[in-house]
């Protein structure tokens, strides 16, 4: 901006050069529609190999064309493609997650795509996060089969989600935006209730603790910033009116009065209340607005003189927090049992393994050299049974907030765990399931895993949906809806894509507004004429009527289709489409040669090709290629190769400019480009020094592409021209906001006919 001079001296100014680089767009990125066997209905995805392409869409599948394509166009050269999956019928596995408290429906997970793939989707949901009472974890397994058995393959895991859209662990925010397996939806089902604070558990001698230098608390109450109070002030020298107490129990009543009485007197009349509960103390906020997700009371360490590590109050000094969300998580997965009691018991666990079929008791023996057992001998002896016993393979133990938490194996949902203590001596005597926290009725029980697409209820897994992979896409679905964005029309939410492929697609009525649609986003399609058409009689007469009807510059059609062998099969030959394979061919080329190279000849080999379904000789292809259709032929040694590079507006009596593929796609680059390189234009003041940076930067991005051999003539005057000046932009068009730009450009023309003239030289004699 100019310097405004204030005192004597120099001052710099830094002035615009007014140059804008302008880089040209990509050439190859190649559009595929149709079915595959998995992925996300009509929506572009863009794929960038065909590992991709498996892990997204399911990889070869023998009912899709598509997929077969999209491997040639990556072997063939091909970097980057957008696929659009259409099909009918297509289903998304989903499945219902309840509450332990009541079993309300809270939470419906859904497979990220359609496709029976997402029958085969695990979900464990428990609770060992940074806050057990209110926050919880997700994880996601897929299985795959492997060479006939199921494997887990991809895993997610989702830790310390709320069930509270104003967390920062929301569910759906934390899920949805990042997960490529599934996505969620928090139902509106359940009440919140109110949040809670729960101390540790506490004795007398914690409370003698509390002095003139342990008695500052700091909370939150509802979301509200931190306050902090004294539990003694000048009226209150002591807390108790014995000290110590006479009993724990009447000094948590005098604790827990002080401390409601404290936060009241700060936050409101009934901002909390305050009782004792058994060995602690609870605080719970007193919100009355329907109970909402704001409810909760948090505890922190004060400043100076802390009381809170002294009452164990916080979730960093072992206390419990549970805001008003806390009771719509949804329910741990596999059997978790009470707080572990103490001491632990020895004996026999009668461990019942439940199926729908049926139930297997499994025996585990908890001993202890000397009795009773640790924590660690019991969780040894039960990971030992799940690591040696048929009946629990697969299955893990965990401590889970001090509970132990039995999960059986990923691959069989349904099963889940009931404890039985074997019978004892007479007289009856606890069993270890009880001390344990894992007796039947004391225990939460659940289903091994939430799977979407199991319709059968059971425990807190309501009946869902299955997927299902549909069916190979009618007309209408390739055709799709403009307004909609389906079929062909979901590549409008796709920036930029050049070449179009519709692998396996042959009817006029879908073909039409395809290519169409090409022309409108400045792309070129190719076309495939159908397997039936297999000798150059039946491929002339296509071309004189139903090809006449694709006449475009954006088009190019090709013959005969491609024989390859088939992994699906064994190796078995078949035929396939040639879209995507001339695609990838596009594409090498564009990277070895440039755009304006013709994509045929020598070089242009179609890779992992047995050979085609018509062969045809030099003369067969002089009726074809007059026409307009490329035809693809094998030579010795070469092999299978492109043979022809006209677009279908290049019959030779149409005599159109855009006769030949690379110059019809040149053409469309530069049109891709200077469009999305001069958007920098719209607004600027439309006179001389506008025309002046136009003529810059157009001019420079054209003589790049002279030097790249992209033109014809000696000198960049006779290869291309760039005006804008007051000739192309009168007065009356400036005045309407008009900016003319004239480019033109001398484009390369192949090298389509070599004529080789031969003369016999007659011998003269001297």
């Amino acid at each position: 901006m100019p310097v405004a001079p204030t005192y004597p001296g120099v001052y710099i100014e830094e002035v615009s050069s007014g140059v804008r680089t302008l880089t040209g767009v990509s050439t190859s990125i190649t559009a595929f529609v149709g079915y595959t066997a998995r992925g996300p209905v009509n929506r572009g995805v863009r794929v960038q190999g065909f590992a991709e392409f498996e892990r997204r869409f399911g990889g070869l599948d023998a009912e899709s064309p598509l997929s077969y394509s999209v491997r040639d166009f990556f072997n063939n050269g091909g970097s980057d493609a957008v696929v659009v999956r259409v099909a009918q019928g297509a289903l998304k596995a989903s499945v219902k997650l309840l509450t332990a408290a009541g079993g309300v429906h809270v939470l419906t997970v859904e497979a990220s795509s359609e496709g029976t793939w997402g029958n085969l989707l695990r979900l464990d949901v428990d609770y060992d996060t940074t806050n057990p009472a209110d926050l919880f974890n997700l994880s996601v397994a897929e299985l795959v089969d492997q060479s006939g058995a199921l494997v887990v393959g991809r895993t997610e895991r989702f830790t310390n989600l709320s069930m509270s859209t104003l967390a920062p662990g929301y569910v759906e925010t934390a899920v949805n935006g990042v997960s490529e397996l599934i996505r969620v939806t928090r139902e509106a089902n359940g009440t919140f209730t109110t949040g809670t604070s729960t101390s540790g558990v506490l004795a007398l001698p914690d409370l003698a603790n509390l002095d003139a230098t342990h008695k500052r608390l700091a909370v939150s109450v509802d979301g509200k910033a931190p306050v902090e109070f004294n539990l003694f002030d000048a009226a209150v020298t002591d807390l108790f009116p014995t000290s110590p107490p006479a009993t724990l129990d009447d000094g948590l009543d005098q604790l827990a009065t002080r401390i409601a009485a404290m936060i009241n007197q700060l936050l409101g009349a009934t901002a909390v209340t305050a009782t004792r509960v058994g060995s602690r103390v609870e605080v719970t906020s007193g919100t009355t607005e329907a109970l909402d997700k704001r409810s909760s009371v948090r505890f922190f360490s004060a400043g100076t003189n802390d009381a809170a590590r002294i009452l164990k109050l916080g979730l960093a000094n072992g206390g419990r927090e549970a805001g008003g969300a806390a009771e719509l998580r949804p329910m741990q997965t596999g059997t978790v049992g009470t707080p572990l009691a103490n001491p632990l018991p020895a004996g026999t666990l009668a461990l019942d393994v439940v199926r729908p079929s049926g139930r297997t008791t499994v025996n585990v023996t908890i001993s202890s050299a000397a009795s009773p057992p640790t924590l660690a001998e019991v969780l040894r002896a039960l990971s030992t049974a799940f690591a040696t016993k048929p009946e629990l393979a697969g299955g893990t133990v965990s401590l889970v907030d001090g509970c132990l938490r039995l999960l059986p194996g990923p691959l069989d949902p349904n099963v889940y765990f009931e404890v039985d203590d074997a019978p004892a001596a007479s007289p009856p005597a606890p069993g270890p399931g009880e001390g344990l926290g894992l007796n039947k009725g004391a225990a939460s029980e659940n289903v091994a895993r939430y799977a979407p697409g199991n319709e059968t209820a059971l425990l807190a897994s309501d009946g869902g949906k299955a997927g299902s992979n549909g069916t190979p896409p009618a007309m209408s679905d390739f055709q799709g809806s403009e307004s909609a964005k389906t079929g062909i029309y979901a590549l409008e939410d796709v920036d930029l894509f050049n070449l179009l492929c519709l692998p396996g697609m042959y009817d006029p009525a879908v073909l039409e507004p395809a290519v169409r649609y090409a022309e409108r986003r400045r792309a070129f399609m190719l076309v495939e004429l159908p397997p039936a058409v297999d000798t150059r009689d039946e491929a002339e007469s296509w071309m004189r009527t139903t090809g006449a009807a694709l006449r475009s510059r954006n088009a190019a059609a090709y013959f005969p289709q491609l024989r390859e062998p088939d992994p699906l099969a064994g190796g078995v030959i078949r035929t396939f489409p040639p879209a995507g394979a001339l695609a990838g061919v596009f594409a090498r080329t564009d990277v070895e040669r440039g755009v304006w190279k013709a994509p045929a000849g020598l070089d242009a080999t179609v890779r992992g090709v047995s050979g085609l379904t018509a062969t045809l000789t030099d003369r067969e292809n002089g009726v074809l290629n007059p026409l307009g259709l490329n035809v693809l032929r094998t030579f010795p040694v070469y092999g299978t190769v492109v043979w022809g590079a006209r677009t279908l507006a290049g019959a030779d009596q149409l005599a159109d400019e855009y006769k030949y593929v690379p110059v019809r796609r040149l053409a469309l680059f530069l049109e891709e480009s200077l469009y999305r390189g001069t958007q920098w234009v719209v607004f600027e003041p439309n006179d001389e020094p506008l025309w002046a940076q136009i003529r810059l930067n157009l001019g420079t991005f054209m003589h790049s592409l002279f030097r790249a051999s992209a033109f014809q003539g000696r000198s960049p005057k006779e290869a291309y021209f760039v005006k804008c000046d007051r000739d192309t932009n009168p007065q009356a068009d400036v005045d309407r906001g008009i900016v003319n730009v004239s480019v033109g450009f001398a484009p390369l023309k192949p090298a389509e006919f070599v004529i080789i003239h031969i003369q016999q030289i007659a011998q003269v004699l001297a």
